[in-house]
């Protein structure tokens, strides 16, 4: 599609694909995706100006415009590169809730849209279905029931913290993992300490370190939730305190404290022996089932030989 193709003047016939004069193209409001990565927009520019627009953009005229279902970003570097027309589909005007649900069903199959618009488009189609169950969401948008509580987790958080996503500043897993890892589980298994903290000053802190970089991998915060669990089965009660309750509150009120340090100081030993006696129960439980399993005394032999050096391999672990 050249900038000096000519523009159409006759109102385009549905169904058809037609050059559309790209004065009258305009986005569509419940496009969920409000800005496009600079870099991300270069190399559609650079495939345009070479090929120009391969695939057609899909809109529904309203009020001698042509909104767009699909195509926002062929549209935009159209415009840069000061083309007259563009290739597009008319289709007819989808109503209500169609026009969020035919958007989703086309950016899920291409090219899935980022957190925060996925999240803001699914918001757009509760308040204009009024449904609000999970499983039904997830059937009407192809997302998973895991995603759609993802995206509806994302909507509770500040503004703020959903620019941060937005921006790619901190990923939306993050502020998942969090709430699975630490606000959730603090809440349920430390109720008493839970209160000592503000409202948000868990979430707000923990946000701080990963802007800090004092967290900087999601994993790590599945170790505060193992915190937390040994916590509660030292205390034996919900109300009764914990020696590890004072290393949960240094995690929340001392900002350089990694989770890293604070695990490697408090529970580490206890978690990876107790991960080192169910192996040795495994390596057992082989030894017992290839025993059951040895045809003729060569066999146990050499079974009993591997066991023979493995426990004297141990033994050096039970002198003093």
């Amino acid at each position: 599609m050249s900038a000096e193709a000519d523009s159409p003047t006759a109102l385009p016939s549905p169904g058809r694909l037609q050059d559309l004069d790209i004065s009258r193209v305009d986005r569509n409001p419940a496009n969920p995706r409000i800005h496009f990565p600079e870099e991300e927009m270069d190399r559609l520019i650079q495939s345009i100006s070479r090929e120009g627009v391969l695939v057609p953009v899909a809109v529904y005229e309203q009020d001698g415009l042509f909104i767009l279902i699909d195509g926002e970003r062929r549209w935009q570097a159209a415009l840069r590169l000061g083309y007259n027309t563009i290739p597009g589909v008319v289709t007819a005007r989808p109503e209500g809730e169609e026009n969020i649900l035919r958007m989703f069903n086309i950016h899920m199959v291409r090219a899935p849209w980022q957190d925060m618009p996925t999240a803001w488009a699914l918001r757009q189609l509760v308040d204009a279905t009024g449904v609000n169950e999970d499983r039904a969401l997830a059937d009407m948008t192809g997302l998973g029931i895991e995603q759609v509580r993802r995206y509806r987790h994302a909507l509770e958080l500040p503004p703020e913290y959903q620019g941060y996503i937005d921006t790619g500043r901190i990923p939306l897993n993050f502020f998942w993992e969090l709430k699975r890892n630490v606000i959730d589980p603090l809440a349920a298994r430390r109720p008493a300490l839970w209160h000592e903290f503000a409202e948000g000053q868990v979430m707000t802190s923990f946000v701080d370190k990963r802007l800090h970089d004092v967290i900087s991998d999601v994993i790590s915060l599945r170790k505060v939730s193992t915190i937390i669990r040994l916590a509660e089965e030292e205390a034996g009660d919900l109300a009764a305190p914990s020696r590890l309750d004072d290393t949960l509150r240094q995690l929340v009120t001392v900002g350089e404290l990694t989770i890293e340090n604070a695990y490697q100081d408090t529970v580490e030993i206890v978690v990876e022996s107790d991960r080192l006696e169910r192996r040795a129960d495994n390596i057992v439980a082989s030894f017992e089932r290839l025993m059951e399993k040895a045809r003729n005394e060569e066999e146990k032999a050499r079974i009993r030989n591997v066991a023979a050096s493995l426990s004297s391999r141990l033994l050096a672990f039970t002198r003093p």
